[in-house]
């Protein structure tokens, strides 16, 4: 982006001294303005004099001082074009912009605020997900190999109001703060907050003690990666099946199996049924682990639990039954 500002300004001083050279050979020369654009462009293309040459002692030194600074100008400009065209620029500016364009046409997409270990994952799994996000990240190395790999990125400080505006959070269904240090997610998360009270906000904690001040910034959910990771290995060592079987669930696209979280909502053909006829089970291959109703969460529901409108139920079944489920629930996507 340097060298285009550069290509900018060098564009508006060649046409000052173009300007410049008319009105000059205008005034000194008594020539035409046909005569004088003539001259001027013979002058700093350096091409040579033909009929029409300066006569006077004011417009031949009028002519040394716009060789100097015209063929300059000139050449600075052409070498600025020459470097855009041979390094890829235009291309690297116009995919900005074509960028630009699909993040501001973005609705209900996730703004994932920092590219680094934790946020690299995170791009990994909402990949997997097929979900809709956007990163925003600060470092010119990250973003330009986000770019070559078609990922939505934005350069810029996620701290800052105008960068998550730009990144969508007007539209947007959630925010991942997963820069390294405590302070600059407890920022994104106020700033974040304050712009959209009703955000989801995940926030990275690297201190458990930092956990309580992500909270009461507003964070809807605080993740440690150094505890997940410790209680992680614990697990594997205690609990290896189950935690095998985590993994496949969870992480492992080539077993179809899934969990989901799906809202019923008002209209669907499932309010008011019990699950045993409900077709969960016997029709879609579903089990129902947990029901949300509120603040109570029912574990382990029976057969004759009815379900509700505004219910969120955890399920366990093959991904495209569970999409079947969440379209007959009530919802879109």
């Amino acid at each position: 982006m340097a060298v285009l500002q550069h290509m900018k300004l060098a564009i508006i001083l060649l046409a000052c001294i173009v300007v410049g050279g008319i009105f000059g050979y205008m005034a000194l020369e008594d020539l035409s303005i046909y005569d004088a654009i003539y001259l001027v462009v013979t002058t700093i293309s350096t091409v040579g004099y033909g009929d029409i040459t300066p006569k006077t002692k004011a417009g031949r030194c009028f002519t040394v001082f716009l060789i100097i600074f015209g063929v300059g100008i000139l050449f600075y400009t052409w070498t600025l074009a020459v470097s855009l065209i041979v390094e890829g620029r235009m291309k690297d500016i116009f995919g900005r912009r074509e960028m630009k364009k699909r993040i501001g046409k973005l609705s209900q997409h996730v703004i994932i605020c920092g590219a680094g270990k934790v946020g690299s994952n995170a791009i990994l799994r909402l990949q997997q997900e097929n979900e809709k996000f956007v990163v925003i990240d600060n470092n010119t190395e990250i973003c330009e190999r986000l770019e070559q790999e078609k990922v939505p990125v934005i350069q810029g400080d996620a701290t800052m109001d105008e960068v998550l505006l730009e990144a969508g959070l007007l539209q947007a269904k959630g925010v991942i703060a997963a820069l390294s240090g405590d302070a600059n997610n407890v920022y994104i998360t106020l700033t974040a907050r304050n712009i959209r009270p009703d955000i989801f906000i995940v926030a990275r904690a690297d201190r458990p003690e930092a956990e309580a001040k992500m909270r009461r910034a507003g964070a809807t959910s605080v993740v440690s990666p150094a505890v997940m990771g410790g209680r992680h290995m614990v697990n594997a060592l205690t609990r290896p099946l189950i935690m095998d079987l985590l993994e496949n669930v969870f992480y492992n696209q080539e077993i179809h199996l899934d969990m989901a979280q799906i809202t019923i909502h008002n209209g669907s053909s499932l309010v008011g049924r019990d699950l045993t006829n409900s077709g969960i089970k016997t029709v879609y291959g579903a089990i129902v682990i947990a029901i949300q109703r509120g603040t109570e969460m029912v574990v382990t529901p029976n057969a004759e639990e009815k379900i509700r409108c505004d219910d969120i139920l955890i399920l366990l079944g093959e991904r495209e039954a569970l999409n079947k489920l969440n379209q007959l629930a009530g919802n879109k996507s």
